[in-house]
């Protein structure tokens, strides 16, 4: 991802763009923010196209037909306005690394995961094709990894199955190295060479490379015409499920039924050439299709995975991941809130104080955690994330008490004072939960808004709960009644916090719009949600928030690698600490309120002393990011989640 440019448009739509993610044949792509403040991918098409009035309809057709896509596997088209001046699409933005990212990191997949990846995307691409598209640039950074099975996203060159060539020029789309025969020699591509794809794509998940990579596209081409693919390593029934989607007649490839439904039925053919395919040293057709685009480009080589960011908001499935593959002449490329192509940044030097940690709390099942709280006794400690699932742990014993289920994505998490409830907000749909901590029970089901809760926090008496996004809240804790308002204007939260009065909620506004309130912390009444005051000084979305013990002090923490104390009754800056290359996500104040307590990006937590700003300590062995931490009351214990990887624990660390 990288800034706008000075000529980029600031809105398409009624969408604020962001930033760019990518650019593809047919046009640019931005990270955009709707109305709601839920971040979506914005295709905006190029002016070439835009000019040519058979395009137009084209497209307009082809945007019908991929709003009908439904199914669980793929990415929803949310919006679209073809008769634009620059023609935009807008698609879900789905949390989760490519197929790309997971193998380039961890290598290949196991064959019972490439089975299972099988079912998913050949679902997708069933319900693409009943509505009558074929998706065409089928491949590994398409395919998104999320935590409750593949995605299959970007429909950038996507054509209806009854259209004419996608261009007035002959010129093939897509993406070589996972391209059937028939589309590279610009002849009539449908479903079948989706299948033919989806085989390239399974090959690439169990062996870590594609079954046709070469070191240029021209050799590229020259294999995925003439020459079979080694697979000999493979299991007997991935080998041969693999080798029929790949098969060069499409008239010999398995349908996605019995790909979904009777894998095992499916037996190898012996290869035999297409009677379609030009012999080897053909240049006629082949030259025409291809020769053009492909002069003198060589492969690059796979971009290194980016961090994903927890506030990555969910729309009908909705982050989308990088994708550097073999270039076709009009892919889009689509990446994950991040930077792409960026290796993640390089960890400070840290002081003597290292402390490493202490134990990890973990329970079947659980793949990914962005949220964590810790009862006021210090007993329980309780996790959720995009698994859709709560764990409540004895803190004393590292034991997993009960698994809570159903709760949506957990986009927000905290335990009642007393212990007795667990609050959360799903953010899809978006609704504040309230569970028993006993026996897991839901007790109070409110549907908010359609994006839910970005945080949410118990008054210190356990009567209210504060929460927030778009707009602050306060709701009543035995009813879930709404007490309070206070718009924000659309800007978005990341942190809500209670003085230990009650009389005061700190709100960490996000500002994408840069507009008031901006990137601030908001101080507001703590029964009315009046504005009390402001406290300004952070450039970039405030990610954290925290009242020191006495209540004297707020530390806020920030995208713009700035951990900021001030005094609330002046609003005026205490002291700024700067965290260097690490993003601060989270901030909390020791129990004594000498240090402030920091959630890096750098997979650290440092802490600070809080007068002087000098780094004192340094929690190392988190594997990812760390993204929310929590302190039992008595401050010896941190506990930190985080991170994009399937990793589904919970770090501890004795202070």
């Amino acid at each position: 991802m990288e800034p706008l440019h000075a000529s980029d448009p600031q809105r398409v739509g009624p969408y604020q763009l962001e930033a760019r993610l990518g650019a593809g044949g047919m046009g640019q792509v931005f990270l955009g923010v709707s109305p709601g403040g839920r971040r979506v991918a914005v295709k905006v098409i190029r002016a070439e196209y835009a000019e040519d009035e058979r395009f137009r309809q084209r497209f307009a057709r082809e945007v019908e037909a991929a709003r009908r896509v439904g199914g669980f596997h793929t990415a929803q088209v949310v919006d679209a306005d073809p008769n634009a001046d620059s023609p935009w699409l807008v698609t879900a933005f789905i949390p989760g690394p490519s197929l790309q990212q997971v193998v380039a990191e961890r290598g290949p997949l196991d064959p019972d995961a490439v089975r299972r990846l099988a079912a998913g995307l050949a679902e997708g691409l069933a319900a693409i094709h009943a509505s009558g598209l074929v998706h065409r640039d089928l491949k590994p950074g398409n395919a998104i990894m999320a935590s409750d099975g593949p995605r299959i996203i970007d429909f950038g060159i996507a054509r209806a199955t009854d259209a004419t060539v996608l261009t007035s020029h002959n010129v093939v789309v897509g993406t070589y190295a996972y391209m059937p025969p028939e589309q590279v020699l610009g002849q009539p591509s449908g479903p079948p060479g989706d299948v033919f794809s989806l085989g390239c794509v399974l090959a690439y998940a169990a062996t870590g490379r594609g079954p046709f990579d070469a070191t240029s596209i021209p050799a590229i081409v020259h294999r995925v015409l003439h020459d079979e693919p080694d697979l000999s390593a493979l299991p007997h029934d991935l080998r041969n499920l693999i080798a029929a989607c790949l098969a060069k007649d499409p008239a010999q490839r398995p349908t996605l039924d019995t790909l979904m439904t009777a894998p095992q039925s499916i037996v190898a053919l012996s290869p035999r050439p297409a009677t379609f395919l030009p012999p080897d040293d053909a240049t006629g057709t082949h030259a025409n299709a291809t020769f053009v685009a492909t002069r003198q480009q060589d492969a690059p080589t796979l971009a290194p995975a980016t961090p994903v960011n927890r506030r990555t908001l969910l729309i009908g499935g909705g982050a989308v991941a990088a994708a550097a593959v073999v270039g076709g002449p009009a892919a889009y490329l689509l990446t994950r809130d991040g930077n792409a192509g960026a290796s993640p940044p390089a960890a400070p030097p840290r002081p003597n104080g290292l402390v490493s940690a202490s134990g990890s709390l973990a329970a079947e099942g659980i793949k990914t955690l962005s949220e964590v709280a810790i009862a006021s006794d210090g007993r329980t400690l309780a996790a959720g994330g995009l698994d859709a699932k709560i764990v409540l742990w004895d803190l004393s014993t590292g034991r997993a008490l009960r698994t809570i289920e159903r709760t949506g994505w957990v986009s927000a998490l905290a335990l009642s004072p007393d212990g007795k409830t667990v609050a959360s907000s799903s953010s899809t749909p978006g609704s504040l939960l309230l569970w028993d901590a006993a026996t897991g029970r839901i007790r109070v089901s409110l549907r908010i808004s359609e994006f839910g809760l970005n945080a949410i926090a118990y008054s210190p008496d356990g009567r209210t709960i504060a929460g927030a996004n778009p707009h602050a809240r306060l709701f009543d804790a035995a009813s879930g009644r709404t007490l309070a308002t206070h718009d924000l204007g659309h800007s978005g939260v990341n942190a809500i916090v209670y003085s230990p009065d009650g009389k005061t909620v700190a709100v960490g506004v996000d500002g994408y719009y840069n507009k008031p309130p901006g990137s601030t912390v908001l101080l507001l009444d703590g029964r009315t949600l009046r504005k009390r005051g402001q406290l300004v000084g952070h450039t970039e979305s405030v990610t954290g928030v925290a009242f020191s013990p006495d209540g004297k002090r707020v530390a806020s923490s920030g995208a713009d690698g700035t951990v900021r104390i001030w005094n609330p009754a002046t609003r005026r800056s205490l002291l700024t600490i700067k965290t260097g290359e690490a993003n601060a996500k989270d901030v909390k104040f020791s129990r004594d309120g000498s240090a402030v307590i920091v959630a890096c990006s750098d997979r650290t937590i440092r802490v600070w002393n809080a007068t002087t700003g000098a780094l004192t300590t340094t929690l190392v062995g988190h594997s990812q990011s760390v993204e929310r931490i929590a302190l039992t009351p008595d401050g010896r214990t941190v506990a930190g989640v985080g991170g994009s990887k399937p990793d589904g624990t919970v770090t501890l660390w004795k202070v």
